[in-house]
């Protein structure tokens, strides 16, 4: 058999190999605020990127946007229902106009949607039953 020196082994120190592999509880307590402050800071870039954004429904509006379809990089046509009356609407950067002002409104179709949490507990419930 042939040994073949890797890198790794040629740069490792006699004073790595001989650390103590004990753990000490203030690093152990360092690992984990660290890592709660980090899962902090993702929750609440989500929470800000969510307030950005403006999502969410809000109750009572009389202004939904039904439907929003991209047909280019930066280029939206959007149907928004405004009280009785929906618009159609093209969005560009630094542009916004109406396209056709819909006097009756048209049917739209509101697909079966799913919660993501909804939709991972089924996935975690089969992937449990499947496996006991």
């Amino acid at each position: 058999m042939r040994f073949v020196a890797s890198p790794a082994l040629l740069f490792a120190s006699p004073a790595l190999a001989a650390a103590p592999a004990d753990v000490d509880a203030g690093g152990l307590l360092r690992v984990c605020l660290s890592l709660g402050v980090v899962i902090a800071l993702i929750l609440g870039a989500g929470w800000v990127l969510r307030r950005l954004q403006g999502g969410g429904v809000r109750a009572g509006g009389n202004l939904r946007c039904l439907e929003s379809i991209a047909i280019g990089m930066k280029e939206r046509v959007v149907l928004v229902q405004a009280g009785e009356k929906q618009l159609l609407i093209g969005v560009a950067p630094g542009n916004v106009r109406t396209l056709h002002v819909f006097d009756e409104p048209i049917a739209v179709a509101t697909p079966n949607a799913v919660s993501p949490a909804t939709a991972f507990k089924t996935v975690l419930a089969q992937w449990r039953g499947g496996n006991s």
